[in-house]
């Protein structure tokens, strides 16, 4: 993690106290804090960081879902933008649909110029975290990627470096950003929305954390209308993936303070535009 991301980190339990940096940290030579450890002021819990990324969550719990499991395992977490990711998007829609189709749209949504903080909300291996770096130019602000799988968090520090970006990752969840209220002015998140046990919990946090201002750039899957599709989803839904209909994933939105600005579905991949509900 950077320097940066201390701007505006803050502890999972007590989201308006800021983590501060104990001394006697290590760097890298361009600055990445590599080992150190960060404290929460209120109730003084001790965070680490390791091989450059902060650990909020501390010991492995039992998976909730076999999915979660299988991000748990690092062969997945090499093999996942290597192999499956960038072909996704494609077989889930039935035309042509790589990252140079996908990201476009996920910038364009976020806005990434603007700066300020942006998220990349269970990140995976960091794709779109690395498509909003690349897409702020000189901005001033941060990219932060978190996610609750530490080997997608180390193969996405992997990438984000081998591309020389200064992004910074944390472990965490998504039912519980470590960000105070009102902070994000670019909250992404891409197809994990129907991983997370607790979507609705998830989908509060980032109404909490983001900006008066800011956007929700999220991609995600619905239920397929055709009965092969529905299978297959059923079988999915075994290892703990949900496929909402697109009225229940617009009125999950609405339940959470999120307004629906604009939105494309391609089949079951939907990409919607959410800001603050004023109301």
């Amino acid at each position: 993690m950077y320097a940066e991301a201390l701007d505006y980190l803050t502890c999972p339990h007590h989201p308006v106290a800021p983590l501060t940096l104990e001394a006697g940290e290590q760097r890298a030579e361009d600055g990445e804090i590599v080992t150190g450890a960060l404290r929460c002021p209120v109730c003084a819990a001790r965070y680490p960081v390791a091989e450059g990324i902060a650990d909020l969550l501390g010991p492995i719990r039992f998976p909730e879902t076999l999915t979660q499991a299988l991000n748990l395992l690092p062969l997945t977490a090499w093999g996942y933008e290597r192999t499956w990711r960038p072909n996704a998007l494609t077989a889930l829609t039935g035309e042509p649909f790589g990252y140079q189709r996908e990201l476009p749209l996920i910038t364009g949504m976020a806005a990434p110029e603007r700066g300020g903080l942006m998220v990349d909300v269970a990140c995976s291996n960091g794709l779109y975290a690395r498509a909003l770096d690349h897409a702020r130019g000189n901005a001033p602000g941060h990219v932060v990627g978190i996610d609750y799988a530490m080997p997608m968090l180390q193969q996405a520090r992997a990438f984000a470096r081998a591309e020389g970006l200064r992004i910074s990752y944390v472990r965490a969840r998504a039912e519980a950003l470590p960000f105070g209220a009102g902070t994000a002015s670019v909250l992404a998140m891409g197809g994990s929305l129907n991983e997370i046990g607790n979507s609705a919990r998830a989908l509060r946090e980032l109404r909490r954390v983001l900006a008066p201002a800011g956007r929700v750039a999220l991609m995600c899957l619905i239920r397929d209308d055709r009965a092969p599709g529905r299978a297959v989803q059923s079988f999915l839904g075994l290892a703990g993936v949900s496929f909402p209909t697109l009225d229940q994933l617009n009125r999950a939105f609405a339940a959470a303070g999120l307004r629906l600005r604009a939105q494309w579905r391609y089949r079951v991949v939907v990409f919607s535009l959410l800001t603050a509900d004023a109301a």
